[in-house]
């Protein structure tokens, strides 16, 4: 029988999949035995693609996988697929995932999220798990074991062994800083006498992959190690742009990277998320994104305030100075600014490349949503893993077999295998039309998903998911001003134009005073400062005086004076309007009674 799938038209998956032959519903009555032909598989495991293969699943799992000829059940229902290639699902090794995600996960062929430092507890967990339910397959680490560097050995270990009970996949430990070696060391023994892996932040990477980190997350651990104590401090008190320029020393990170790749040391270095609006991808990214949101069926429950960031967060570069906000727009920066940012980017590239060719595993993760959006963003880490050097097989690996890895022993307590194409393994497999080996961007060309040895519905559901609450906001999202003072706090009517500085937390290289409801230009000074010209027009009169009631003139001043209130406003995404700091108007009378 003939089920080939219609191929989707560019990145813009249809709303379902479209069978020639036999529809979805009827596939889905049949034996649960199926034979998928004539692709070319690429298993995960970075060997040789294996042309015009025979896949057969039963049930939730792959029973064999086979050369063009191998023998099949009888009775099993065949899909022929000439000419298309098939990956297994993919898995995205750094999330923090939240319910609504699930479609747009699968829709992109995600059938497998790590949920970093979550306790979705066991029923999510073993519900995600089943072949019709519309989301990928969740693995989180149960919360973070509640540790600290004063604990006893005895204390750390009676922490983890508490926290196993809660049946974690994986863990993820407080951030690794100087003075918590001990602890650190006892907890991973504990965890590795488990069978599970330690993923995590960490100020000094060679240190905590000695301690028993098993995957570094992000690339700053190493690089932070390479920095004397005098730049740590600098840094540390924001007097630098940014930690990507102070990778320099070669003969030192090349033994970094030797080492922790020895000691079975996994990077997720999630380029997307630190250094992603660097890239020369950057405007393609940005586009594929709007696309993405411009599906009204999606957009029916993905949360604006976090589409409308996402997008945003091509064109922002994270900063680590306390001369601009987090997330800064690269268009405000000055050109040396800017250029002190490109300068690290390559750099960032050139250790990740050399960490591979050393022998050295990616997992590739993306922070989403605060990294990107989620499920396309895990093909953005992809071609930005080729940019760095990879090849377009070992991108692959890190979105699947490597991934999958984070889970111990291929999965908690031996569960059947994700992230590879073998006898065994969960039957999650993703059929493409066109090679992925030859260009990564193929790995979007997605006409099928099977989940569990079941085929998904492609597109988006209206009614999916129902908030009843607010949806969170990205990290480090754009804040809402709050303003402390202004000066001066009082001027006499009729004076000319002036300047006045405001002072407060929370102000965006965009922010924009608002003098009695009227924009002003803005000059940005840093997230705590702003200055302003106030026209002379806003001063120009004391009156009326909304303070006193009407009748013979007065010049008592009893209550007030005219006052002008002065905001902060911050554009969205997210932002808002800040509170109100009015300034006196004084009348010229006053003035002139105290000569």
């Amino acid at each position: 029988m003939n089920r080939l799938a219609k191929p989707l038209v560019g990145a813009v998956l249809l709303s379902c999949a479209i069978c020639s032959g036999i529809s979805l519903a009827q596939e889905r009555s049949e034996s649960r035995r199926w034979v998928l032909q004539g692709a070319t598989v690429l298993d995960g495991t970075g060997g040789p693609a294996l042309p015009e293969a025979a896949i057969v699943i039963e049930g939730d799992r792959i029973q064999s996988v086979g050369a063009k000829g191998s023998a099949y059940p009888a009775d099993a229902t065949v899909v022929d697929l000439p000419g298309k290639f098939v990956i297994p699902g993919l898995i995205d090794s750094h999330t923090h995932y939240e319910e609504w995600m699930g479609e747009v996960f699968l829709n992109h062929g995600v059938t497998s999220a790590m949920g970093v430092n979550k306790n979705f507890g066991k029923k999510m967990r073993d519900h995600s798990q089943q072949s019709q339910v519309r989301s990928p397959r969740i693995y989180d680490t149960a919360g973070t074991p509640n540790l600290s560097p004063s604990m006893t050995e005895e204390q750390v270990r009676n922490t983890i062994r508490e926290w196993l009970k809660a049946d974690p996949d994986f863990a993820r430990l407080r951030d690794f800083a100087e003075g918590s070696e001990r602890m650190y060391q006892w907890a991973t023994e504990e965890i590795h006498r488990n069978g599970l892996l330690v993923f995590g932040h960490t100020a000094n990477a060679p240190v905590s992959t000695r301690a028993g980190q098993d995957v570094v997350e992000h690339v700053w651990g190493f690089v932070l190690a390479q920095m004397s104590p005098q730049e740590r401090d600098e840094f540390q008190r924001g007097r630098h742009w940014h930690w990507a320029p102070f990778i320099r020393d070669w003969n030192r990170l090349d033994a970094m990277i030797k080492e922790a790749v020895e000691r079975g040391a996994y990077l997720n270095p999630t380029l997307v998320y630190e250094l992603g609006s660097l890239s020369p991808l950057a405007a393609k990214h940005e586009m594929d994104d709007y696309r993405l949101y411009s599906d009204p069926l999606l957009m029916a429950y993905y949360p604006r305030n976090i589409s409308e960031s996402l997008l945003q967060k091509h064109r922002q570069i994270r900063n680590f100075s306390g001369k601009y906000e987090n997330l800064v727009l690269i268009s405000r920066l000055t050109a040396a600014e800017a250029q002190e940012f490109r300068r690290g980017y390559p750099l960032v590239l050139e250790f990740i490349k050399r960490w591979v060719r050393a022998g050295g595993k990616i997992q590739a993760g993306t922070d989403s949503i605060s990294g990107g959006s989620p499920g396309l963003s895990l093909h953005h880490e992809m071609e930005l893993l080729v940019e760095a050097g990879l090849t377009s097989m070992q991108a692959l690996q890190a979105a699947t077999l490597w991934s999958a890895e984070i889970l111990g022993k291929n999965g908690p307590q031996n569960s059947p295998k994700i992230g590879v194409i073998a006898p065994g393994a969960l039957a999650d497999l993703v059929v493409l039309s066109a090679d992925p080996a030859k260009d990564i961007t193929n790995t979007r060309k997605i006409e099928r998903v099977l989940k569990g040895g079941r085929w998904i519905e492609l597109g988006y559901t209206p009614a999916f998911f129902s908030f009843t609450r607010p949806s969170r906001s990205i990290d480090m999202p754009t804040p809402v001003p709050l303003l402390s003072a202004i000066a001066p706090h009082t001027v006499l009517e009729g004076s000319p134009e002036f300047e006045m500085v405001l002072e407060g937390v929370g102000f965006v290289g965009n922010s924009v005073v608002r003098v009695d409801g009227i924009s002003v230009p803005t000059t940005f000074l840093d997230p705590r400062k702003l200055k302003v010209r106030v026209p002379a027009s806003a001063v120009e009169r004391a009156t009326p005086n909304d303070f006193d009631a009407p009748g013979p003139e007065q010049k008592t001043g009893v209550f007030g004076d005219r006052t002008v209130p002065i905001t902060v406003y911050n554009a969205p995404p997210e932002g808002g309007t800040s509170n109100t700091i009015v300034l006196r108007i004084k009348p010229k009378w006053m003035a002139e009674g105290s000569r």
